[in-house]
C-alpha cells in the first residue's frame, strides 16, 4: 500500500510509552530550546543499534524522565502523544506510563496521573482523536509503590484511566513475583495486560494469562507454542505486537523471522503498536511498512480488520467500542 494511502486509513493503538514518545515539538516546548541541543537531546533518546538487548534499549527511557517531572510537562507530553497519533489518522489510542518516575520534584503518583489526563482530555477535544491511560506498575520497584499505582487506577477509572500493566525488565522479574497485585486488580474489575514474551520465555505468557491478563504486552515468545497460541485464540487475549521495538530488542533476530503474519494466520489476536515513537523512532505508519517489507503488500481489508480487532480488545466498555466501530466502517467505506 501506498505510504500515503497508509497514513490516510484509520488506525487504532493500544500499546504506547508517553516518556518513550517525547517528541520533538514537545520538547521544544519544554526546554525551551532551538537548533541543535533539541536535535541532541532526541538523539540520547532514541536507540542506538538494532539487535540490542532489552535492558539497553530501556535505557534510553532514563534521557526523557528529567524533563518529565512536573505536571505542566507532563501535560505538554501527553498532548503531543495525541497530536503524533492524530497526523496518522488515529481513532483511539491507549497510553501508558509509570507515575512513580515523576516524582523527582515532588510530584504525588496521583498528581502525576491527573497530568496525564489533563493532557490527553485537551488533545481529544483539539484533534479528534479519543484516548484512555493505562498505568504502568514497575518490575524491581518496591510493592508499595506499585500498590500506589495501582490504588491511583483503581480510583481514577472513571476519569479515563481504563487499566493498569507491567512493565520492565522481564527476565529479571517475571509476572509471578506480582500476583498479588493483579489478584487485587481482578477483584476490583481493572483490566490488565502484562509485557510478557519479549525477552525469549513463553511461560511468562502463559503465566500471565493465567494471573488474568486480558492482554500481552509483545508475547512474540510464543510463536512457536501452539499450547498457550490455543488459550489466546480461546480466550481473546490479544497481542500488543510492536515490530520496530521488537527487532531493536533483538525479541526477533530477523523481520523474517517476524511472528505477525503466523498469528495473524493461525486466527491468534494481535494489534499493531508503536511501543515508543522516540526511542524507536518510528510511527504507526513506519509498523506496517516493516511487516510488508517482509510479508508483502497490504490491502484496505487487512488493515480495517486489524483496526477493528484492537477495538474489540480495548480496554473501553462496550458501548464506546460500538461507536469505535462506526466510526471505522465510516471512513472505511
Amino acid at each position: 500500500m501506498h505510504k500515503e494511502e497508509l497514513k490516510n486509513f484509520p488506525k487504532v493503538e493500544l500499546h504506547c510509552h508517553l516518556d518513550g514518545s517525547l517528541g520533538e515539538e514537545a520538547l521544544r516546548k519544554i526546554v525551551r530550546e532551538e537548533g541543535n541541543k533539541v536535535e541532541s537531546l532526541l538523539n540520547r533518546m532514541r536507540v542506538r543499534r538494532a539487535g540490542t538487548d532489552l535492558a539497553n534499549y530501556l535505557s534510553c527511557f532514563e534521557s526523557a524522565m528529567p524533563f518529565l517531572q512536573s505536571k505542566q510537562n507532563l501535560r505538554i507530553a501527553a498532548y503531543d502523544a495525541v497530536r503524533q497519533a492524530a497526523q496518522e489518522h488515529v481513532i483511539y489510542m491507549e497510553v501508558r506510563f509509570a507515575p512513580m518516575y515523576h516524582g523527582r520534584e515532588g510530584m504525588t503518583q496521583k498528581e502525576a496521573v491527573w497530568a496525564v489526563l489533563q493532557g490527553l482530555e485537551t488533545a481529544e477535544r483539539d484533534f479528534g482523536v479519543k484516548s484512555r491511560l493505562l498505568l504502568c506498575m514497575m518490575r524491581g520497584k518496591p510493592e508499595e509503590q506499585n500498590g500506589e499505582t495501582l490504588s491511583c487506577a483503581i480510583k481514577m477509572r472513571e476519569y479515563g484511566v481504563a487499566g493498569v500493566d507491567l512493565a520492565g525488565n522481564e527476565a529479571a522479574y517475571p509476572p509471578q513475583l506480582y500476583k498479588s497485585l493483579f489478584q487485587k486488580a481482578r477483584e476490583s474489575h481493572i483490566p490488565f495486560t502484562i509485557h510478557a514474551g519479549e525477552c525469549g520465555s513463553s511461560a511468562n505468557v502463559r503465566m500471565s494469562i493465567e494471573m488474568g491478563a486480558a492482554r500481552i504486552g509483545h508475547g512474540v515468545a510464543i510463536a512457536d507454542d501452539e499450547e498457550t497460541k490455543a488459550i489466546c485464540k480461546k480466550k481473546g487475549i490479544a497481542l500488543e505486537m510492536c515490530p520496530v521495538s521488537n527487532l531493536q530488542t533483538g525479541a526477533v533476530k530477523e523481520l523474517s523471522q517476524y511472528p505477525w503474519a503466523k498469528f495473524w494466520s493461525e486466527g491468534v489476536p494481535v494489534t499493531i503498536n508503536t511501543d515508543n515513537r522516540t526511542v524507536s523512532d518510528t510511527t504507526l505508519v513506519r509498523e506496517w511498512q516493516t511487516l510488508e517489507g517482509a510479508f508483502g503488500p497490504f490491502d484496505r481489508e487487512i488493515l480495517a480488520q486489524a483496526a477493528d480487532h484492537a477495538i474489540d480488545v480495548a480496554f473501553l466498555p462496550m458501548e464506546e467500542k460500538e461507536k469505535l466501530k462506526k466510526e471505522l466502517r465510516e471512513k472505511t467505506r
